[in-house]
Order: structure tokens, then sequence, then C-alpha cells
């Protein structure tokens, strides 16, 4: 039961994350924001599909190899959101141009079907934006998991763990 609950709360900390790194470019944009409830509810979907998949088979494999400290989640957390933004890397893509606001300036990302690299810049900030939310879920599941297992305990390692 604990682990479910936990992986409730890593799920529902995502478009909470999504919405703080959004609130920067919503409170100085004049555009209307009709379209967030849906990519709230994409955000979760795919994050409840991850944590559900991949997230809380790596937890029980950490846990019956003893691993199950918030480093080892950190670091499969941090490597599963990532994976799952790197899969999707700038093809080149014969004819084709095209061009993005980023931060604040045009750029140019594909010239004549190739990347440039600010193509490659906005992939690797894509994966590292990924990479957060895997931290930041994994973090959070294993806070709730740790608070509803050793109520009276911190989260620092116990001391049966042998370290």
């Amino acid at each position: 039961m604990n682990i479910w609950i936990s992986a409730i709360a890593a799920v529902a900390a995502q478009p909470m994350l999504l919405l703080l790194r959004m609130l920067p470019d919503y409170l100085s944009s004049p555009q209307s924001h009709y379209g967030i409830g849906f990519v709230l509810f994409a955000v979760v979907a795919v994050s409840a599909t991850l944590v559900l998949v991949l997230g809380v088979p790596a937890f029980l494999a950490l846990r019956k190899l003893r691993r199950d400290s918030w480093r080892s989640l950190g670091i499969v957390g941090f490597v599963l959101g990532a994976l799952s933004a790197a899969t999707s890397w700038p093809s080149r893509l014969d004819g084709y141009s095209a061009g993005q606001n980023w931060h604040g300036k045009y750029i140019e990302t594909y010239v004549d079907g190739v990347p440039t690299a600010y193509a490659w810049f906005t992939y690797a900030e894509g994966v590292a934006l990924f990479a957060l939310h895997g931290v930041v879920g994994a973090l959070v599941f294993y806070g709730v998991w740790r608070w509803r297992q050793y109520p009276k305990q911190s989260l620092q390692r116990r001391s049966s763990d042998g370290g």
C-alpha cells in the first residue's frame, strides 16, 4: 500500500513542477492560457505511465538489492526521466528548414535538413528538464515511502541498512 501512495505522490508532483517551471513565461505572456488544463492532464498521464511501468519496478529491484536509498532512487529517476526524452534526438530531414524562439532569441534549428548546434542545445535542454522531473518524482516517491514505512525516523538511511 505504501508503494502505491508513494507512486501517486510522485505523479502528483509532476504537474506542480511543470507549473513552477512555466510560471515565469505565463506571468510575462499576454496570451490566454486556455490549453494549460490539457497539458497538465498529459503530464499526469505520461508520468503515471512512467512511474507504474518503470519507476515502481525499478524501486522494487533496488529494494531487493538493498540499495533503496534517496541517492539510488534519485539516480534512477534522473536516468528514467532523461531516457524518456532522449529517444527523440534531432535527425536529418532533407529539405527542411526551421527556427524557433529560444530564451528570447530567434534561432535556426534546421538548415536544409541538417540540425544546427541550437537544435542539439534545445534537445539537451529538453532531456535535462525531463531528467529533472524524474529526479523530483523519485525523491518525492522515496520521501513519502520512507515517511509511511518508518514514521518515527528521519529520511537518513537506517542503521540496519549497513550504512
